[in-house]
């Protein structure tokens, strides 16, 4: 019921104060995308819906994210499409930022001590002496 009040009260907010709405919304997650998407095809709330499906992926619905604003991609106005197409981006870079869960790779040290002629080589390979 709390997502029906804060999704009437987004509509009828003036487009400056509108985005105040857009943290509130998107906790909700796949019913916030649910509920702005028929917003898509209005050409005063695009805009804000689109931001709201947005923020909804980087609150950790990334795939749900992608999947409603490319489904939504084709029947935006340009500029509308620029915007999703910049959520779009978005999305697939931080998607790509933070590895899965699970598929953290272990941190190596590197060291940064300049290579001379003084410096040993060290290798894995154990060699051999000979006799």
């Amino acid at each position: 019921m709390q997502l029906v009040v804060l999704l009437d009260q987004a509509r009828t907010a003036s487009p400056g104060e509108r985005i105040e709405w857009r943290d509130r919304i998107a906790p909700y997650g796949q019913r916030a995308i649910d509920g702005v998407t028929p917003w898509l095809a209005d050409s005063v709330l695009a805009a804000f819906a689109i931001r709201v499906i947005w923020r909804v992926g980087q609150a950790g619905s990334p795939e749900e994210a992608t999947r409603a604003l490319r489904a939504a991609r084709g029947r935006l106005s340009p500029s509308d499409r620029r915007d999703a197409d910049w959520a779009l981006a978005d999305l697939k870079r931080t998607a790509h930022a933070a590895p899965a869960a699970g598929t953290e790779r272990p941190s190596v040290a590197i060291s940064t001590v300049p290579r001379t002629l003084e410096t040993p080589r060290f290798t894995q390979v154990a060699r051999r002496r000979s006799r």
